[in-house]
């Protein structure tokens, strides 16, 4: 952009001797004209209005599918310029429209290019959202066995009352807290864990079966009958040939909470 300007200021150099000439007649109109031709030529080339920026881009979209049709790994010399030529905001638009459209097309070596491209760009919690549903759609793409892995509760558990209604949450063992599934229920049998019910997309019971993690699960419920609250706590072994995995709770697994004063 800046030797636009460069060259605007150099045209303009003999335009304005001209101007400062004594001799010089119609000075007015050839003022006017000047600036008219020289702002044209800004307009055109560097506002947001360039058309040089518009076919740049153009250009660099076109250059960037053929290689995705390809399915190539996508050239840092494009990645670079994709950084030069676009701003922040469009930059986060491209990346979610080609890797979506990477996936699509099952072009996974440039997805992934983009993917590992693209993570600096999504800073805040929201645009991080965004990013980890863009991951969790490449591994479902690379890995499609593990896009319905399960875990329920059987039917003939044991309970400690009838319950009015509780919680579940899994959690990856020595990981962070956060878990990779929650699900509220009224009824034991409600109880089916899919890669859906995840706080953070791509962190779930896939990602689990894929790390071969131990995951732990806890479970609180209270009772019908009165204030009684009940939990339990247990790890799940993940069995990876079986992408359903199921858990039978024994009634001596169940531990009261103590009631506050």
């Amino acid at each position: 952009m800046f030797i636009f300007y460069l060259l605007t200021f150099f045209a303009a150099l003999p335009i304005a001797a001209y101007l400062l000439s004594q001799k010089t007649s119609n000075k007015g109109i050839i003022f006017g004209y000047a600036t008219l031709i020289l702002s044209f030529c800004l307009i055109i080339f560097v506002s947001k209005f360039s058309l040089l920026g518009s076919a740049n881009k153009q250009l660099l979209n076109s250059k960037i599918m053929d290689q995705i049709y390809i399915d190539s790994k996508i050239s840092q010399r494009s990645l670079k310029e994709i950084e030069v030529t676009l701003d922040q905001d469009e930059v986060k638009g491209w990346m979610i429209a080609l890797i979506s459209r990477s996936i699509e097309l099952n072009k996974l070596n440039s997805a992934e290019t983009l993917i590992g491209f693209s993570e600096k760009f999504f800073l805040s919690n929201n645009e991080k959202i965004v990013f980890y549903g863009l991951y969790a759609g490449l591994r479902d793409a690379k890995f499609p066995k593990f896009k319905n892995v399960s875990f329920e509760i059987l039917k003939d558990s044991e309970l400690p009352c009838s319950i009015s209604n509780g919680s579940i949450n899994l959690f990856i063992k020595n990981a962070p807290d956060i878990p990779i599934a929650k699900q509220d229920f009224k009824n034991i049998e409600e109880i089916i864990i899919t890669n859906s019910k995840s706080i953070i997309p791509g962190f779930d019971l896939a990602s689990a079966h894929l790390n071969y993690a131990s995951v732990e699960f806890e479970i609180n419920v209270y009772c019908k009958e009165n204030t009684d609250e009940f939990y339990l706590q247990n790890l799940i072994v993940l069995d990876q040939e079986n992408l359903i995995n199921a858990y039978k709770i024994d009634l001596n697994e169940w531990l009261k909470k103590s009631q506050e004063l």
